[in-house]
């Protein structure tokens, strides 16, 4: 199993709302490029939208993904 991998893709899941709701809406194929167990994806397929929704809200706007945009 891979720890880093599974905390890779929750960090990238909270600052990036298009990654973020490509998991949502199939975890599998959104994690295709990651080695994970079968263990690691079931779970990661078991998140809660709203949750994740809630706790990416939480987060400073300076670490989204689409924090800058616009800045040359």
């Amino acid at each position: 199993m891979s720890l880093q991998a599974v905390q890779q893709i929750i960090g990238r899941a909270v600052t990036d709302p298009e990654f973020r709701q490509q998991l949502i809406d199939d975890a599998r194929s959104a994690c295709a490029g990651y080695d994970l167990t079968d263990d690691e994806l079931n779970a990661l397929e078991a998140l809660d939208q709203e949750s994740m929704q809630a706790f990416a809200g939480t987060l400073d706007a300076r670490l989204s993904k689409s924090a800058g945009k616009g800045f040359v």
